[in-house]
């Protein structure tokens, strides 16, 4: 997909010829109406050649950073082979799903408790059986609206025609990345004291890693956020993750995305807190933020603050929507999007009870806007250059929808099994096999290590 190689060469001069490369082998593995295959290898590709590119550019000891086919696409499922003492993670919740409503159909998203409960508060119900009568009673657009104005998920699905009529701005570029001119060369090469939250030991890393040596804070949840820092802290950069103490992430998710992440929770409305955050990004190179628009900004966080606050850093937002469009500051997950820009509709299937909305086969959104994210922040630091960079799921759905389609179904080719490429560690919550970040340093997968509980 040449709209995500091309996507930074504005930053780092042709970068889109090394990423196109990235990645080596062949096979299709998910033949279907639209191609995630490729939007996974295309970012992927952006983010390993970002990195090898960084490595290249600040005097480093030159490395290859390349992947290969099948750990990418088994790393787009990893949650499906993730295993905590041999035992598979739940899925999607008994209210998250596809519902059918008076006119259609509706997406809601309850995994975490918080949504659960607000999606009840909003249809007025009390357990998980009244859901699907409560919404047989209403339109999607109304059920979609009740849901939201509650603070829940959900979105009515609609197909591709009706999503790009209400998308009522011109889409802009995959990665919105604006460099500043702050000069961090020194930064980032030069050893800094370990105050704060850096105190404690950093992870083992090996000393030949192109990321070595790099600071990064992660405000980020779910899959998409954490993808981007799995992938740098599999790269040697010392990742730290800070969670609110009263929304902790899924044990699932966590284990998954969290490998060789130091994880810890901190209330930054707190003026405590909130001083020892800020010694955090004194010292740190990029920051991760994936909180709904304007969710940060009354804790001095929002993207103008940082810039003001701490102008040496990368700093990459993300969010769920467009902030041009009809559904910016909302909240949003993978599923969700996907429902509402006609994904889920190119996925639907007639069957005995009619047609029904479908999926991808994976949570490819989340995961290729994290890569992205990753190959944002990579490409910046390259640059020796502090700034900021923008992604939003929506739009990453729109490059997978503008996209050539070659593997359809109906083209005869089944598509080979999905692989695996786990590997087994021990954590502070039990023996976890896993799926590592789908990069290779020279040829060879770097050491892989459980989360960091601090």
């Amino acid at each position: 997909m040449r709209e995500i190689f091309t996507a930074l060469d504005g930053v780092v001069d042709g970068l889109h010829v090394a990423a196109a490369t990235a990645v080596r082998g062949r096979g299709t593995f998910w033949p279907g109406p639209l191609d995630p295959q490729t939007l996974a290898v295309s970012s992927v590709g952006l983010a390993a050649a970002s990195a090898e590119e960084f490595a290249r550019r600040t005097g480093r000891r030159r490395r290859t950073v390349t992947a290969r086919l099948p750990e990418v696409i088994a790393t787009f499922g990893s949650i499906s082979r993730l295993r905590i003492d041999g035992r598979p993670v739940a899925g999607f919740a008994p209210c998250s799903g596809f519902f059918p409503t008076a006119d259609g159909w509706l997406r809601t998203h309850a995994n975490y408790p918080h949504h659960r409960a607000r999606l009840f508060d909003a249809l007025d119900i009390d357990d998980d059986a009244a859901l699907a009568p409560a919404l047989a009673q209403l339109s999607s657009l109304e059920a979609e609206s009740r849901i939201i104005r509650a603070g829940g998920v959900a979105a009515a699905v609609r197909d591709e025609a009706e999503w790009r009529r209400d998308a009522t701005t011109t889409p802009g570029p995959w990665i919105h990345v604006h460099p500043h001119s702050t000069d961090v060369s020194s930064r980032t090469m030069a050893p800094r004291a370990s105050r704060g939250p850096w105190r404690a030991a950093p992870p083992p890393r090996d000393a030949a890693l192109p990321l070595k040596g790099i600071r990064v804070v992660s405000l980020t949840r779910v899959i998409a956020g954490p993808t981007a820092a799995k992938f740098l802290a599999a790269l040697g950069a010392d990742v730290l993750r800070i969670d609110p103490p009263a929304l902790p992430e899924l044990l699932g998710q966590h284990l998954d995305t969290d490998l060789g992440v130091r994880c810890t929770s901190r209330d930054l409305s707190s003026p405590a807190s909130a001083a020892e955050f800020a010694e955090a990004l004194d010292s740190a190179d990029v920051l991760l933020t994936g909180y709904r628009p304007g969710s940060l900004t009354a804790l001095g966080l929002g993207s103008a603050q940082i810039r003001e606050r701490f102008p040496p850093l990368v700093h990459v937002e993300l969010s769920a929507w467009e902030p041009s469009g009809p559904r910016a500051g909302q909240r949003g997950f993978d599923s969700i999007v996907q429902a509402a820009t006609g994904v889920a509709s190119h996925y639907g299937k007639h069957d005995d009870d009619g047609w029904r909305p479908g999926a991808l086969p994976v949570q490819a959104l989340d995961h290729a806007t994290g890569y992205g994210m990753a190959a944002a922040a990579c490409a910046l630091l390259a640059s020796v250059r502090a700034g900021h960079a923008r992604l939003s799921l929506e739009r990453t759905a729109r490059v997978l929808l503008d996209a050539e389609h070659p593997h359809r179904e109906e083209d005869g080719e089944a598509g080979l099994d999905s692989p695996t490429r786990s590997v087994t560690l021990s954590s502070a919550r039990g023996t976890i096999t896993c799926v590592p970040a789908p990069v290779r340093v020279d040829g060879r997968r770097p050491p892989v290590t459980p989360p960091i509980e601090c």
